[in-house]
C-alpha cells in the first residue's frame, strides 16, 4: 500500500504550500493564434465562452465542433442540422466568424487513421500556439474520449506551446482563470442562442453558479472562466489526471 505520510517528495511539497496558492490570472496577450476544439454545439459557450470573447479581438480564433451535435437519439430527427446552426450563431455572438464542422457521431465518438490525418493535417495548416481542449475529468464520455484523442497529436504539433483544458460537465484542477466580469452578458447572449439545449436543462443557470464560483480568485464582484493550463513541452500530468478521471467514472457507473 502507497505510504502517503512517508513519502519525503510529497512531504517536501506539502512544507513548501503557500498559504492559499491560487490559480492565477491567464495572460491572454501572450496568445497568437488560437485552436479551439468542443465536442457539442454550446460547449464553447458553457466551456470558454467568456474567454473567447476576449480572445477574438487580439489574435485569430478558430473554433472545431467535432460531432454532429445529434444528441445521440435523445434529440428528434435533424436536431443536428439545427443545433449545428446555433453553434455559428453562438461564435459570431462571441466575436469568432472562423469555425470548422467534423461530424463524428454523437454521444459516441471514437478515433479513427481518418479523422487523425485530419486533425495533424489542420495541426499543421493553421498553426496555433494555444490549443484549447475539454477536460478529461469531464463526465461526459464524448468529452473524456475526445479529450484523450486529441492531447497527444495537440502535443505533438511542432507550434503548439500551451494546452488549456475547460470545464463543463466537472470541475478542473484550475492552474489559470480568465476574467470574463466584462463579458457575462455577451456569454448569456451566446448561450441564448442554444435554444435545443436550454430546452434539455438549466445550464444558464449552472455556468453562472460555476463562474461566480471561479470569479472568488479573482476578487469580490468578478467572474471567471478557469482553465487547467499544461505546456506542451514540460507538462506531463495528463495521464495521470485522466487515470483519475477513468476510476472515478467507474465508480460512478457502478453505483
Amino acid at each position: 500500500m502507497f505510504d502517503f505520510f512517508n513519502n519525503r517528495r510529497i512531504q517536501q511539497q506539502l512544507a513548501g504550500l503557500e498559504p492559499c496558492p491560487l490559480p492565477q490570472p491567464l495572460d491572454l496577450t501572450v496568445a497568437r493564434k488560437v485552436l479551439v476544439f468542443v465536442p457539442h454545439p454550446d460547449d464553447e459557450t458553457l466551456g470558454c465562452g467568456g474567454t473567447l470573447a476576449r480572445l477574438a479581438p487580439l489574435c485569430p480564433v478558430k473554433v472545431v465542433l467535432v460531432t454532429d451535435g445529434s444528441g445521440a437519439g435523445g434529440l428528434p430527427d435533424g436536431a443536428g442540422a439545427v443545433r449545428q446552426g446555433e453553434f455559428v450563431r453562438a461564435l459570431a455572438r462571441l466575436g469568432v466568424t472562423d469555425s470548422l464542422q467534423l461530424n463524428q457521431p454523437d454521444g459516441s465518438f471514437a478515433s479513427s487513421p481518418a479523422l487523425k490525418r485530419q486533425i495533424e493535417n489542420l495541426l499543421q495548416d493553421y498553426q496555433p500556439n494555444w490549443v484549447i481542449l475539454p477536460s478529461p475529468l469531464d463526465y461526459h464520455r464524448d468529452h473524456v474520449r475526445i479529450a484523450a484523442f486529441l492531447e497527444p497529436l495537440c502535443r505533438r504539433a511542432s507550434s503548439v506551446e500551451q494546452l488549456l483544458f475547460y470545464e463543463v460537465w466537472a470541475p478542473v484542477p484550475a492552474t489559470h482563470v480568465v476574467d470574463i466580469t466584462d463579458h457575462v452578458e455577451t456569454k448569456r447572449q451566446a448561450l441564448m442562442e442554444h435554444a435545443t439545449a436550454l430546452a434539455c436543462g438549466d445550464y444558464e443557470r449552472a455556468v453562472d453558479g460555476l463562474n461566480n464560483y471561479r470569479g472568488l480568485y479573482l476578487g469580490k464582484g468578478r467572474v471567471a472562466e478557469a482553465f487547467w493550463v499544461e505546456p506542451t513541452r514540460t507538462g506531463r500530468m495528463f495521464s495521470a489526471v485522466q487515470a483519475m478521471a477513468l476510476n472515478l467514472l467507474e465508480i460512478v457507473s457502478r453505483r
